[in-house]
């Protein structure tokens, strides 16, 4: 059973500003060190400081981020620039983005959610996690005693019931409106209503929780009730699986700094594995992100090719990572990759030789996502990028609250 309860969130004092958007920012592992430059300039309470603050090379234990952040959430709270919320409250969230010159809408439910081993079969993985953003995280969390950015997760929401909630919730004012710098528009409702709270909780209550996007904040949070029993909450923001604006992409792959004769194999496996077709480069090529043909776009050597892995019932992603753990070993592999969710960044970087391959990864169907995590099957890190990445620090959730 899923167990899910309203917040007594930290969120920005709406009195403060009529742009909070200029406060928020993407979560910590999508900002690079110059997106994190203009995210300090924009305000000087921008909640990465809280969520992945600036490093420094004189940091030791008694000052680093981790005490920085804890810092500066401690002195916003006393400034009244974050303000604790005294009643619990659920939220709905819309997201207004744009994708393919089309403007598109998402909703979910922002929540506390019960901390639950997977191995209960409530809440389900479906990505294999590092130790490195894992301790990241937890080092934060005993340091702020705080979480700034939420889990997105999903529910199958057969009747729809859960959606059409959401919908209804809608048709009122928006408690506040905003821009996020580099994502974009979001209006947020605030739910207090008993039995409101009771109906949503009941639709929740006999379906299972899939994590779209941040198995290692979950996994931290598992970590964490280790540490504290009485911290078992995790909030998150629940999605319908019917909702049409929640767009999967693929997530690419880049390869670099591999040794001639490591590229060499990698390049004879790859075409043993799959069927090879080299092809003429296509500007519509750049969002092969988005489709669902189970092909990967190879660059090498300024040559695009396709690979195709044939009729196994077996993605794209797994299949090419068998290739990869196989060459270079599990444990190395993480020193040759980098995961690129934005394919014009990606090909700027093989055009500019900052590496040497890039891969193109096709899009899993969402019922492709769904039969995998169902059957309890991870797959390999960042096998989805569910499109945009959720908002951090609309609603901050406290560990003790």
């Amino acid at each position: 059973m899923a167990r899910i309860f309203p917040i007594k969130g930290i969120m920005y004092n709406t009195e403060l500003d009529n742009d909070l958007g200029k406060f928020l920012c993407p979560p910590f592992d999508v900002v690079d060190d110059n997106d994190k430059n203009k995210l300090y300039d924009i305000s000087e309470y921008n909640v990465i400081r809280l969520e992945n603050g600036k490093s420094f090379i004189s940091d030791d234990n008694n000052e680093n981020k981790y005490k920085r952040s804890s810092k500066f959430l401690n002195d916003w709270l006393s400034k009244r620039i974050l303000v604790k919320d005294n009643e619990e409250s659920f939220f709905i969230l819309e997201e207004i983005f744009e994708n393919n010159n089309k403007y598109i809408s998402r909703s979910s439910l922002i929540c506390n959610v019960k901390v639950e081993d997977y191995k209960k079969r409530i809440v389900l993985p479906h990505e294999k996690t590092r130790e490195k953003q894992k301790k990241d995280r937890f080092e934060l969390m005993k340091n702020t005693k705080a979480v700034f950015s939420p889990i997105m997760s999903m529910i199958e929401d057969k009747n729809k019931n859960f959606m059409k909630f959401i919908d209804v919730e809608k048709t009122a004012k928006p408690y506040i409106s905003g821009e996020i710098p580099f994502m974009h528009k979001f209006n947020l409702w605030k739910i207090q209503d008993k039995d409101k709270i009771s109906n949503i909780t009941s639709l929740v209550k006999n379906e299972k929780i899939f994590i779209a996007d941040g198995h290692h904040r979950y996994e931290t949070s598992l970590n964490y009730k280790q540490f504290d029993a009485q911290v078992d909450k995790r909030i998150m923001n629940i999605f319908s699986s019917h909702d049409k604006g929640l767009l999967l992409f693929g997530y690419s792959r880049a390869i670099k700094n591999l040794n001639k004769k490591n590229l060499e194999n990698l390049i004879k496996e790859l075409s043993s594995k799959f069927s090879v077709k080299e092809i003429s480069w296509d500007e519509s090529l750049i969002n092969w992100n988005q489709s669902t043909e189970e092909i990967i776009l190879m660059e090498f050597r300024n040559k695009v090719f396709t690979l195709d892995k044939g009729v196994e019932n077996i993605s794209t992603y797994e299949k090419l990572h068998g290739i990869f753990d196989d060459l270079l070993g599990k444990e190395n592999v993480i020193n040759h990759i980098e995961y690129i969710h934005d394919n014009v960044s990606l090909k700027k970087k093989i055009e500019n030789d900052e590496i040497q391959l890039s891969f193109s990864m096709n899009a899993l169907s969402k019922e492709y996502f769904l039969d995998c995590v169902s059957e309890g099957k991870l797959l390999p890190p960042k096998s989805t990028l569910f499109y945009p990445k959720l908002p951090t620090g609309l609603v901050i959730q406290y560990l003790y609250e």
